[in-house]
């Protein structure tokens, strides 16, 4: 057994908001909750007084950081003005505090507890002693830093690089784009050629029909009534063109439209029939519930299970020989009823498979109660057993449990008489949280409003349908209870005999309904699948041959008289003139932007370069004075404990190594912490430590065992030292753990002992530590 001494360094980290695994104490926060409890609480008290607090017009004098840490491995955060009012519970306002006040949870040398002072005493390592180092002065941070900046700069330079190749693709477009733009000009230049080319070949014509005009007028009388006949034959012929090609297009039309109705009569009777197969499995659903009622009229326990009663008698039976240390209780639906019976479907949506559950008091009896399940239900089919401490008390729910001055809860809903019961349900499924709102928008407008109901995780309507704060899963088919329906006998009476028969009727008819309307679609899809066989004969008299049409009748004849038109040869080549000028602007855009982009990522990538040689000659800079300080104040306080002492850092190589010799002893060629004793070695990392603490800062500073292997002498010095330490920095918190006594420490206001219990004593006390 321990005292607790290093629960309090632990407590102090996790309740600041530390993870599990800087404790070196549990690898999950549920290792720190006792055995058999379901949560521990840490509170930690920071003062906020002094010329900077922290939102001192909200917190006061004082803050409060309230953890809470369930058995399940979830932490919850309360953080409280100095009256105990909750400002906040956010893990970014605790950050910000830690921030405010300098405090660095995962810094080693800030708090350092017990199994870190051992590791560290007994590390052999140099390279341990030089990380634990780089860690304490955040320089390993600074470090990882910048790393990461070097390494996203070469991902960067690589992607630019890659970009430049993307830019040579635009700019060759953009050249392509500019020579086509360029050469408008000189279509223009062709078009107007063309248009004087014309005028000259009318002229031309004029002059040549003049010199024939005299010969041909004498032999135009001749002609002109036969070409009065043949105009006459003419404009006949395109009447008769004209009211052909009237008929095609309305013939077109006419199919178009006919295999339109077709399609929809298709789709219609296909809507049909899924609806009449919905109808029939319905029916079929009813009927089936109409058999299950049948069957448990004899016997309220038969809808738990066939072989219910049976396996019910069993139980009783193995438990007056002495079988079972604790009876075991269920189903669980056969002991619990309904205060509002119309609630059934929704208690049961909510309860699920726990209603044909087993509770057991323990394992051994749970084996005992799986044989004798074994004889009535396969393995697939086995209710399930739920292992819980039996109690003659439920528990105490208070500020747990969901309060909602219009809608009960399903704890609310119920009438229990076992308290075993009661407990399971909520350990199991949280009834004490979940609402019963019965109408669906209800349950919608109260759990997914601005403000869902308080302690409240779901809801369930009266048909079955789960709601959530952020999603709403309904059920596809009607759900009937099937448990706690009530008594088997009245609901075959009231519910299969009317409302299933009135149910059956109205589906019957519906269903002839359908089918009679399914009778006259086919009907009617026969008829119009004849007048299409007319319109398709039709169609053929005009052109044998089917065309392939996806136009109207008018785009068709627009689209006939756009082909009669000349189309220029140049025209056709060069494209639209917008379009040229809009796609050359556009390439001249693009190529200008992205070269634009890339010249500026250059100029900073090789800014930033020249910002990191700098930053890395500061960090170099920096690491090369904390050294010299760090080696400095060792030196001194190994000579205060009448020993000469040294530091030697490799930067390069990484290392860190610790001589230590008595005075007297200088010219002794043994001087490595290897060959030095326990205490020795105790002596030198509290010199090491104490150095440490001179070059950063932190509010508080806590050591847990540090003379763990230092003898009284030895002991009492460190102590001095330590304590003249803190109060030449009273300004600062410092917190020593020390299974030793401390009878021998000077009285002063600066100094706060507390003395926890023994530990063989079962109680303890909680004391606060300064």
């Amino acid at each position: 057994s321990q005292s607790g001494k290093s629960a309090i360094l632990t407590a102090l980290i996790v309740g600041l908001g530390g993870k599990a695994t800087i404790t070196n104490r549990a690898t999950s926060l549920k290792g720190f909750v006792k055995y058999e409890e379901s949560f521990a609480d840490i509170k930690v008290k920071l003062k906020n007084r002094g010329n900077d607090p922290y939102k001192g017009d909200i917190y006061g004098d004082s803050i409060c950081i309230e953890h809470r840490i369930t058995s399940d491995g979830s932490r919850t955060c309360k953080i409280k003005n100095k009256t105990g009012h909750v400002i906040s519970t956010k893990k970014e306002e605790l950050t910000a505090i830690l921030d405010h006040f300098g405090i660095q949870v995962d810094n080693p040398v800030s708090i350092i507890n017990q199994e870190m002072s051992k590791q560290f005493l007994h590390s052999k390592s140099e390279a341990d002693k030089y990380k634990f180092f780089m860690k304490a002065t955040l320089l390993e941070q600074m470090k990882r830093d910048y790393i990461h900046i070097k390494q996203t700069k070469a991902l960067t330079r690589e992607q630019v690089e890659r970009q430049e190749e993307c830019l040579k693709d635009l700019r060759q477009l953009f050249l392509q784009k500019k020579e086509r733009y360029e050469r408008l000009s000189s279509l223009d230049n062709m078009r107007q050629n063309l248009e004087d080319l014309k005028k000259k070949m009318a002229w031309c014509l004029v002059r040549y029909f003049s010199a024939s005009c005299r010969s041909v007028k004498s032999r135009l009388r001749s002609h002109e009534t036969e070409q009065a006949q043949h105009q006459q034959k003419i404009s006949a012929f395109k009447k008769q063109l004209e009211k052909l090609e009237e008929e095609s297009s309305t013939l077109n039309q006419e199919i178009k439209d006919k295999q339109q109705a077709l399609f929809k009569g298709r789709e219609e009777y296909d809507k049909l029939s899924m609806e009449e197969k919905n109808i029939q499995v319905s029916l079929e659903s009813k009927l089936k519930r109409k058999k299950q009622l049948m069957a448990s009229r004899s016997n309220r326990l038969r809808r738990f299970g066939n072989h219910m009663p049976e396996l019910l008698e069993s139980i009783n039976k193995a438990f007056s020989q002495g079988r079972f240390i604790k009876k075991p209780v269920g189903p669980i639906g056969a002991c619990i009823s309904l205060k509002d019976p119309s609630l059934a479907v929704a208690v049961e949506s909510c309860l699920r498979g726990l209603i044909k559950s087993f509770c057991c008091d323990n394992y051994r009896d749970e084996k005992v109660l799986q044989g004798l399940m074994s004889s009535y239900f396969p393995r697939s089919n086995r209710p399930q057993i739920i292992v819980c401490l039996f109690t003659d008390r439920v528990y105490n729910l208070q500020g747990r449990g969901v309060q909602h001055p219009e809608f009960l809860s399903v704890l609310d809903c119920l009438n229990i008489e076992n308290p075993v019961i009661t407990n399971c349900l909520i350990d199991m499924r949280s009834i004490e949280s979940i609402l019963i709102i019965k109408e669906n928008a209800r349950a919608r407008k109260v759990m997914q409003g601005s403000r869902p109901p308080k302690n409240c995780r779901e809801a369930f309507t009266a048909d079955g349908d789960q709601v959530y704060t952020n999603r709403y899963y309904t059920t596809e088919r009607e759900v009937l209870a099937q448990y706690l329906g009530g008594d088997p006998e009245a609901e075959i009476r009231q519910a299969v005999c009317s409302k299933l028969d009135q149910t059956l009727k109205i589906l019957e008819k519906k269903l002839e309904d359908h089918q009679a309307t399914v009778q006259a679609m086919k009907d009617d899809l026969s008829l119009r699948e004849e007048e299409t066989q007319d319109c398709e004969a039709k169609a053929k008299e005009i052109c044998p041959v089917r065309q392939q049409v996806g136009q109207s009748a008018k785009s068709i004849d627009a689209e006939i008289t756009r082909l009669r038109q000349k189309i220029s040869t140049e025209e056709s080549s060069h494209g639209d003139k917008e379009q040229v000028i809009r796609e050359y602007a556009e390439a001249h855009s693009n190529y200008k932007s992205k070269s634009s982009q890339l010249r500026d990522l250059r100029k900073f990538i090789d800014r930033l370069d020249h910002i990191m040689i700098d930053r890395q000659d500061r960090y170099k800079s920096m690491r090369r004075s904390l050294s010299v300080r760090c080696k400095l104040y060792f030196i001194n306080y190994m000579m205060e404990l009448k020993c000469c002492g040294s530091i030697m850092f490799d930067h390069n190589n990484e290392t860190l190594s610790i001589s230590v010799k008595p005075l007297g002893q200088e010219e002794n060629n043994v001087n490595d912490m290897r060959s030095l004793s326990g205490g020795e070695r105790s002596f030198s990392t509290v010199c090491f430590i104490l150095a440490l603490w001179e070059i950063t800062e932190s509010p508080f500073r806590c050591l847990d065992e540090f003379d763990v292997y230092m003898d009284m002498h030895n002991r009492n010095i460190s102590m001095n030292m330590l304590v003249a330490l803190s109060e030449d920095q009273h300004q600062r918190q410092f917190i020593f753990i020390t299974p030793q006594s401390t009878s021998h420490l000077p009285n002063s206001s600066h100094i706060t002992i507390h003395q926890l219990q023994d530990p063989e004593r079962e109680a303890e006390e909680e004391g606060d530590v300064c």
